[in-house]
Formats: C-alpha cells, sequence, structure tokens
C-alpha cells in the first residue's frame, strides 16, 4: 500500500502528494512522518483535487484575479454567472490554498470573496462532500426533532437539567405550528444533552453590546431585544452574526440558517470544530447529515445519543 502510495505522489496525485516529503533515509531532514498530516475530513469526497485539464497555477490565478474584478463592482453589476463559472473551474486551487496553508481569515475572504457569500459556500460545500448543505441539514433535522426534544423532557438533574428546564419552558411558548421553533429548541439542547457548554461559541447580546461580543475564532452571535434568553438559543433574534476570527464573515434574520451557514464555512476554510462544541458539531455532521465514512466509532455520548435515535 505505502509502494502505490509512493506511486500516486510521483504522479501528482495532490491529495496522497500532500503529505510526501516526510522524513526518510534519503531525506533525514525533513519534518517527522506524522506531523502535519493533512486529512479529509469524514464525508468529503473531493478533499484535494487536482487541476482542471489544461489549467495551471497561472491560468487559475486569472480567473480567480476575475473574481475579485467582479466583486469590486455593485450587486447588481455582477456577472454572477460568470462567478460560479470560475469558482467551479478554480476549485482545486482554492482547496489547495485553503489545506496546505493557516492564511488568515482576513486574506481569504479577500482572496476569494464569493464564498463568503450564501450561494457559493453551498456550491462549495457540494463540491468538497457532494451534498446540498441547506436540504440536507433541515431534512436531517426535522427526521430527529421530536425525538429529540421528548429525550430532553428526561433530562432534567444538575445544572444541565436546570437550563434544559428553561429552554422547554421558553419552548413552550412558541407557536407549536412554527417548524423553525422547534428547529431551534432541538439545536438548542444539544450541547445541554451532551453537557457541553456552548457559552463562547453561541453568544446573545443588546444591539449597543455587539462590538463586545463579535470576539472568537468562532461563534455565532444573535442580536436580541431582551435582557435575558432563558432558552440559551434566541427563538427570535433580530439578527445573528457568523464570526471567524473575531470578523464577521456572514449574517442571517434565522439562527438555525446562521448555524448552517457556520457549518458550511469550518467544511469550506478546513477549521477544527470548537473545542468544547466538538460532540455538538460531530453530531450535525455524522446524524443529521449523514456524512460518516465509518472510520472510527463515535465517542460514547455521541453513540448513545445516536442509539436512542435510531
Amino acid at each position: 500500500m505505502g509502494n502505490y502510495r509512493t506511486k500516486l505522489s510521483r504522479a501528482g496525485v495532490k491529495d496522497v502528494a500532500v503529505n510526501a516529503g516526510k522524513r526518510s533515509k534519503s531525506n533525514p531532514e525533513a519534518s517527522a512522518s506524522r506531523s502535519s498530516i493533512k486529512r479529509p475530513r469524514r464525508g468529503e469526497v473531493n478533499f484535494l483535487p487536482n487541476y482542471p485539464s489544461g489549467e495551471n497555477k497561472d491560468t487559475l490565478e486569472t480567473l480567480r484575479l476575475a473574481m475579485v474584478e467582479e466583486f469590486k463592482k455593485t450587486t447588481a453589476e455582477r456577472n454572477m454567472i460568470l462567478i460560479h463559472q470560475h469558482m467551479q473551474r478554480t476549485f482545486a486551487l482554492r482547496r489547495e490554498e485553503i489545506v496546505n496553508s493557516t492564511s488568515p481569515i482576513a486574506d481569504l475572504k479577500e482572496r476569494w470573496p464569493a464564498l463568503f457569500g450564501e450561494a457559493q459556500l453551498y456550491s462549495e460545500f457540494h463540491r468538497i462532500t457532494n451534498q446540498n448543505l441547506p436540504f440536507s441539514f433541515f431534512a436531517g433535522l426535522d427526521k430527529y426533532t421530536q425525538q429529540l426534544l421528548q429525550l430532553y423532557k428526561k433530562k432534567r438533574t444538575g445544572i444541565f437539567g436546570e437550563k434544559m428546564a428553561n429552554l422547554l419552558r421558553a419552548y413552550a411558548e412558541q407557536d407549536k405550528n412554527d417548524i423553525s421553533a422547534a428547529r431551534v429548541a432541538a439545536l438548542a439542547g444539544l450541547p445541554l444533552y451532551l453537557k457541553e457548554d456552548s457559552s463562547a461559541v453561541f453568544k446573545n447580546c443588546k444591539e449597543e453590546e455587539f462590538e463586545e461580543f463579535h470576539k472568537g475564532p468562532v461563534a455565532l452571535v444573535a442580536v436580541v431585544d431582551e435582557d435575558n434568553v432563558p432558552s440559551v438559543i434566541p427563538f427570535q433574534p433580530l439578527s445573528v452574526s457568523v464570526i471567524l476570527e473575531d470578523q464577521v464573515v456572514m449574517s442571517h434574520r434565522s439562527w438555525a440558517d446562521a448555524l448552517v451557514n457556520l457549518f458550511g464555512l469550518l467544511f469550506a476554510l478546513h477549521l477544527s470544530y470548537p473545542e468544547k462544541l466538538a460532540g455538538f458539531f460531530e453530531f450535525v455532521q455524522i446524524v443529521i447529515l449523514n456524512l460518516d465514512d465509518g472510520r472510527r466509532q463515535l465517542k460514547p455520548k455521541l453513540q448513545t445519543l445516536r442509539n436512542e435515535l435510531d
């Protein structure tokens, strides 16, 4: 198998070659073979593709610059068909840059502005996983929402149990015919059920406090008009901003839709899940989106929850 991978690497297959050149007898000064290994996430079918036939780095860079110029125009003047075609064509260049470097989010946003809009973010997620992100997310969430809410009603002990009770009381005050309220309740209860602290990632604030709250490597900041949000995640925010490296990169009126944006960005930008909410995001990936190739066993608490839902 090792010999086969060496041949692939020499042939220029990028998702193999990216980990080539490690320390060996012929290259003793290189980094250790187990250091900085570039691996696809589970469910990524196009991790690091080769350039399209007839293209090289220079020709693809020309297309990238053409897109940057388009984004200097007003929204009405932009050629969105051209942008979509160029984004499709430059996918390999973009993945190479994102996977191989640790460019700041600000630089990536400047170089690839289309990636931070919903249309191209969802297209990028489809290029990476072959899945329609918003459709798969809400279909998967709706499948489990009522089961999750029933499980939450049994979780009434300890600090997390108290917070769960507050969440369920707040949900009881919502319109039962409003599917978005049920979705928010199901998502809000997940960190509590998994006993994870979501406070550093899921934040609420008043409009005048926003500048103080939009800090952190990864966060969703909801602007609300109430002093206290008993449900942890607001059912009716004024706006929700997606924060990456202290910058607002996207925003939405719906908390669930903003979460979909954030999840798409974590995949598109090859970012790690927030450590304190790793279980939450793994549940979204593996259970809700079914992005799992079965390479390793789930953590016990996630496997238990999955079993309860099956």
